[in-house]
């Protein structure tokens, strides 16, 4: 699996794309956690092309679904039950987990593109929830049961009313229904058992029934999450856009793009291996290959990783009022576990846990004291040198920036931002 960044980062190239290994590492060992994915950066960054790229590479698929600013709720993402029609209008997100759950040896990238046009944690509140569990595969509910009950309900009576009216007509088992129109004293009785007017048609009653029939049969009232979908968001952070809740930041991982016009392209060209083989073909990796959805690893103290994950929440995230639980922490675990299949060393992954899961946390006014009476700035300060002990020895990597270059940027705009400090800040 360590392979399969090198030869995508050659396949692409080919197809004049360029990303950095380190990015495609750390996008690869995200897809393995199986956790909520969020490609933060500029437009035209290449947040999407990377999902496509990366897809096609595998030999999986992708869908892009644009999120539209006025979504409010969970049935813009997977659609309602429209009781008139008496069917379930899906979405194209909803028609996306279908197809992967037919092809369930396939990887399937679903793209929320432009996620936080809307408030996330309201359309997608449902989802946060659901895929926090990992001990079962994730059942999402469409509709009651009670609806669906209906539908069955109304098609058996009307073809007991059917069955009735032929047998009294002295009709054939073999008569189909429009045997049964034609002849005028079937249809005839068909009306009077079923409670017809005469201007009422009995074949549009027909229609309707095998319309919702045919609906409940392609939409069922819930669905399994399929194992071989990875849910990633692209969002850009400005004015028109809403920032991301601590709810959703806790429970996603945050890949931040850079401005690739500042990238130090002939560094990332230098990294380029070459293959025996043609890079024109895709590898063909299976949903397995991939990685299985598991529980995040323990909390263990004595892990060495833990441990500094603890201390850099007790001594410096809480008192600058930065939420990082037990679950951030075995999430993060489970993250260092993939990025150790993914060609990563522990510290480069211990830094990419820091820009993911911590950084984009930070936004909060220097200028107030923390409860425990010391200056936010200073902490923050603090903060940065002893991430800047653990990660010695971290070697640089082309077309990326360390957890400390930004917590040095972060404080030196402090100053010009009224004392704010903001990870997201230009």
């Amino acid at each position: 699996f360590a392979q399969v960044a090198p030869y995508t980062q050659a396949r692409l190239r080919k197809r004049n794309m360029l990303f950095s290994q380190s990015q495609l590492r750390d996008f690869l060992a995200l897809m393995r956690t199986n956790d909520i994915v969020v490609l933060a950066g500029d437009s035209g960054s290449g947040k999407t092309s990377l999902v496509r790229a990366v897809a096609e590479s595998i030999g999986g698929r992708c869908a892009v679904i644009p999120v539209k600013p006025n979504w409010t709720g969970p049935e813009d993402l997977l659609g309602y039950y429209n009781p008139i029609e008496r069917s379930y209008q899906a979405t194209p997100f909803l028609r996306a987990l279908q197809a992967a759950a037919r092809e369930p040896e396939v990887p399937h990238f679903i793209c929320l593109d432009e996620m936080n046009l809307a408030r996330v944690e309201h359309y997608f509140a449902d989802f946060l929830s659901l895929l926090e569990g990992r001990d079962s595969i994730p059942t999402i509910a469409l509709y009651t049961s009670d609806e669906e009950h209906h539908v069955v309900v109304e098609n058996s009576l009307f073809l007991a009313l059917e069955e009735e009216a032929r047998q009294r007509a002295g009709m054939s088992d073999d008569a189909t229904f429009t045997d049964l129109l034609k002849n005028q004293q079937a249809n005839s009785l068909l009306h009077q058992l079923g409670g017809f007017q005469d201007s009422e048609s009995v074949l549009l009653h027909h229609g309707r029934l095998r319309r919702s029939m045919s609906a409940l049969l392609r939409t069922p009232n819930s669905i399994l999450f399929p194992s071989n979908v990875r849910i990633i968001g692209a969002i850009n952070i400005d004015e028109t856009t809403h920032y991301l809740s601590p709810k959703v930041l806790d429970r996603a991982h945050v890949l931040r793009f850079r401005n690739p016009v500042l990238m130090d392209w002939d560094a990332i060209e230098a990294e380029v291996e070459h293959f025996d083989v043609d890079v024109d073909l895709p590898l063909r990796l299976t949903a397995d290959d991939l990685g299985l959805r598991s529980n995040y690893p323990p909390y263990d103290r004595s892990d060495p990783h833990a441990a500094l994950l603890t201390k850099l929440a007790r001594l410096y995230l809480d008192p600058l009022g930065v939420e990082f639980g037990l679950r951030a922490i075995r999430q993060s675990l489970g993250y260092m576990q993939a990025a150790r299949q993914a060609g990563i060393g522990d510290l480069e992954a211990l830094d990419n846990v820091v820009q993911q899961k911590i950084l984009p946390k930070l936004m909060f006014d220097t200028g107030r004291t923390a409860p425990n009476g010391r200056s936010k700035r200073e902490i923050l300060i603090e903060l940065r040198d002893a991430l800047d002990t653990a990660l010695q020895g971290l070697q640089p990597t082309a077309g990326k920036e360390t957890s400390v270059a930004a917590l040095d940027r972060l404080i030196a705009s402090v100053d010009g931002n009224n004392g704010i400090a903001n990870y997201w800040l230009r």
